[in-house]
């Protein structure tokens, strides 16, 4: 009886996490939004490790490729690295900075026949400095899993914004909101683990979480935390990979 009990408990785990990875490829930027604020989630009684927002800035740096690459059938040379930086304090007193980066690559966040590579990215540099802005303006003590569920309506309300501002021929897609989005959100997730003194990956169960898996991904979920879905500590090795462009030699 207790090996088809754990059989059973195996069997919901997995069938959890393949209807998890369905209902969201997970990253904390990319779970499903329906609000703008953490009022219109419902009741919240702020956890003494939630963290207000600082200070928010952004800067970037270039580098060449070896040799171009070819994607989507355009030929890049290079990229553009957007690197945000935080600052955040705790409700219990505690300060932290934090750091993520994200390459702006629009050849694949933001692929357009009619506008050129130097357009698209521009409008991803412009579409940065309103998500830093706005990032930077939220004002409610949260985890950083939540500050992201309150802001994605608006940097897609930005990217909008920045499409009309900038007369692009085609709109900011919403992939390339998520991609350029993804840096803050990065640092505000750094910064948190770190005014814990801890890996953010340690941080995404009851201890810190206001709300469950239920609250953004429905009932099936309820009752569990992100940290049942993510490695919790580093593997000692990873496989490399090689990523070749459509124009590179098949042979080696």
């Amino acid at each position: 009886m207790a090996a088809n009990r754990n059989q059973q408990v195996r069997k919901r785990s997995a069938l959890s996490r393949r209807a998890f990875l369905q209902a969201a490829s997970f990253s904390p930027a990319l779970l499903p939004v329906a609000s703008r604020s953490l009022s219109a989630m419902g009741a919240k009684i702020p956890k003494p490790t939630d963290i207000r927002i600082d200070e928010v800035s952004l800067d970037y740096e270039d580098f060449p490729y070896r040799t171009p690459y070819k994607f989507g059938g355009r030929e890049i040379d290079r990229v553009t690295v957007l690197n945000v930086r935080c600052a955040v304090h705790t409700l219990s007193g505690r300060s932290a900075r934090g750091f993520g980066s994200m390459p702006l690559v629009s050849a694949w966040a933001f692929p357009s026949a009619k506008m050129s590579f130097d357009t698209t990215l521009g409008a991803m540099k412009a579409h940065a400095e309103r998500i830093r802005k706005i990032t930077a303006d939220f004002p409610e003590p949260a985890h950083p899993i939540d500050i992201n569920v309150a802001l994605e309506p608006e940097y897609l309300k930005a990217a909008q914004e920045v499409s009309e501002d900038l007369h692009l021929a085609e709109p900011i897609p919403k992939l390339c909101t998520l991609v350029t989005a993804s840096a803050f959100d990065a640092a505000l997730h750094d910064a948190f683990g770190k005014a814990h003194g801890v890996s953010a990956y340690h941080t995404y169960g009851r201890d810190f979480m206001t709300y469950d898996l239920g609250h953004y991904l429905g009932r099936e979920f309820s009752g569990e935390y992100p940290d049942q879905y993510v490695l919790r500590d580093p593997k000692p090795r990873l496989a490399l990979y090689h990523s070749m462009g459509s124009d590179s030699p098949t042979e080696w």
